[in-house]
């Protein structure tokens, strides 16, 4: 079930945890187009799993493991019978940390790894999961948050070596993939640092030590995205930690955001986020239900 659904946006409610939201799921039950601010962990353990996002359709197979990058729209259609984990994780955490912030960047709008293809990365991937339903059932509350976020982190360093190793990838020698991949993790970290200012493609390729033409394309093939998005990217997961705070006006968030123009920061956030500045607002204020874990989710 989806516990707290405002048109297409899910409350996510963290309870046992701070970082995570994690449901053991047997449920035979539909889930419409939703999204959420927290990333999603989709791994089936027993018959498969239908989900579709970023207008893809994904079959999944016991052992494949899904990740959704978050705010992304998805949908999901489950089997009669299955069992399966599913995880809403906090980005917060990745936030304080460059190489992980990269990583946010590589899977989205979202990455599937199979198990028939890259059984030694799912598997360990999968016991990862496992561990951290035991950790976050746990009737010990000390240090759980810790552990949580040390698994959670461990389960991201595997996705980013797999990532960096990518199809994309296998036209560099091993030495040029390290270097671009700094080169790359450095540029974010500029980008995350300078996100409420008017960056523009020559200063970012700048700092990059390319050429804007050569950037831009690298900067596509490595990250699926272009630069100019993940900009905007950025922009708008800053405005969102500023709407939190009800004392600041829209404009003033719009402006402390890097945006030019009122109108530009409304429609962009619209398009992106699915609602305005000021429904957005309403909605991550109002906050979700109280009460016990479900036991299923989506």
């Amino acid at each position: 079930m989806i516990e707290s659904l405002h048109g297409t946006r899910e409350t996510v409610n963290f309870r046992s945890s701070s970082v995570v939201r994690f449901y053991h799921n047997d449920a035979y039950e539909d889930y419409p187009p939703h999204w959420h601010l927290q990333g999603e962990i989709i791994a089936p353990l027993i018959n498969g799993y239908e989900v579709t996002v970023a207008d893809r359709t994904l079959s999944m197979s016991p052992g494949d493991v899904l990740i959704i990058a978050s705010s992304e729209l998805h949908s999901i259609r489950a089997p009669r019978t299955g069992d399966r984990y599913i995880l809403n994780y906090s980005t917060s955490l990745f936030e304080q940390m460059p190489e992980l912030s990269f990583i946010l960047t590589l899977i989205q709008p979202y990455c599937l790894l199979s198990a028939a293809a890259m059984p030694r990365v799912t598997s360990q991937l999968m016991d990862i999961l496992q561990r951290i339903e035991v950790e976050h059932n746990s009737t010990t509350e000390v240090f759980r948050d810790a552990e949580i976020c040390s698994l959670l982190i461990h389960f991201f360093v595997l996705v980013g070596r797999y990532a960096v190793n990518m199809e994309r990838f296998q036209s560099l020698t091993p030495p040029k993939q390290q270097e671009y991949a700094e080169r790359f993790v450095s540029v974010c970290d500029y980008i995350n640092s300078h996100c409420t200012e008017n960056l523009t493609l020559e200063q970012v390729s700048e700092q990059a030590g390319f050429s804007k033409y050569h950037f831009a394309r690298l900067f596509r093939e490595f990250t699926g995205t272009t630069v100019h998005n993940y900009i905007i990217n950025r922009h708008i997961l800053y405005a969102q930690s500023l709407l939190a705070d009800e004392t600041l006006p829209v404009a003033e968030v719009s402006m402390r955001s890097g945006f030019n123009s009122l109108s530009t920061f409304n429609r962009i956030f619209k398009k992106q986020m699915g609602c305005t500045p000021s429904e957005y607002r309403k909605l991550q204020n109002r906050g979700g239900p109280e009460g016990e874990d479900a036991s299923a989710g989506g």
